[in-house]
């Protein structure tokens, strides 16, 4: 099981409804567009995105957005997600008594697999912490819970730069790509089985590469696809090494 070139996207009925209305389809169009006066946007771009993005392209405005990208996509507990969804409408109270509808569109709409959705937005914590953003996430939040069942998330350089995650998510996005041959693969499952659904990364490489004659880099790409397909757990307390463990993810089975 790997990651492969195509997405089954194909929700129906009023699931499908309420994800469209979201923007979380396939081949969903991002809806933010660049505005001159966005000077302090660093590094936008396109992302090189992964079946779990929808977006027919995957743009990213700053730096830490772009880490967004990376971090869902090598997630295995993330189904689909898009990027620059459709904006979200919701109401504040205004200074004359009143209020004043407002709209909002988050980096990103995901859908985890145990179905539950999430708004994720990354923010440098300048303008997390900033006045504006404070007297309005409240609103966003329960508008999105009460509105559409979703919660929202801030991820800030803090979350987005965090180690040993961002250097393993790095790793494995690195080995996203399925082999010509997917013999190691098949081979490092057995030697997994052999011992009893516990191992190491260095045992299950050496013990794969003699097996299925390939090379240690071979193998350790197999295991990399297969923690990004779920199929196994990887111990990310510390950067992957020889030593990280390696089980067969039960909720999968």
């Amino acid at each position: 099981m790997v990651m492969t070139d195509k997405a089954t996207f194909a929700p129906r009925g009023s699931r499908a409804s309420k994800f469209r209305q979201l923007g979380l389809y396939q081949g969903a169009e991002p809806t933010r567009t660049w505005k001159p006066g966005k000077v302090w946007v660093a590094r936008d771009g396109i992302f090189a995105k992964t079946p779990k993005c929808l977006n027919s392209y995957a743009p990213f405005e700053s730096h830490l957005e772009s880490l967004g990208h990376l971090l869902l996509s090598v997630d295995p507990r993330i189904q689909y997600y898009v990027c620059q969804p459709n904006p979200l409408l919701y109401w504040m109270e205004s200074n004359d008594s009143g209020r004043v509808r407002r709209e909002y569109t988050p980096d990103f709409i995901a859908l985890n697999k145990d179905e539950r959705l999430f708004a994720i937005d990354t923010k440098a914590s300048y303008f997390a912490e900033a006045d504006q953003w404070v007297s309005r996430v409240a609103a966003i939040r329960q508008a999105y819970r009460f509105d559409h069942g979703v919660e929202l998330l801030v991820w800030t350089e803090r979350d987005l730069y965090a180690e040993p995650r961002l250097s393993n998510a790095r790793t494995m996005y690195r080995h996203r790509h399925a082999p010509q041959d997917p013999s190691s693969e098949y081979t490092v499952r057995r030697t997994l089985e052999a011992h009893g659904g516990v191992s190491s990364i260095g045992q299950l490489c050496e013990e794969a590469s003699i097996e299925a004659r390939c090379q240690m880099a071979e193998a350790f790409g197999s295991v990399m696809r297969l923690g990004l397909a779920g199929e196994v757990v990887l111990a990310s307390g510390a950067k992957y090494g020889r030593n990280t463990e390696v089980r067969f993810n039960e909720a999968a089975e």
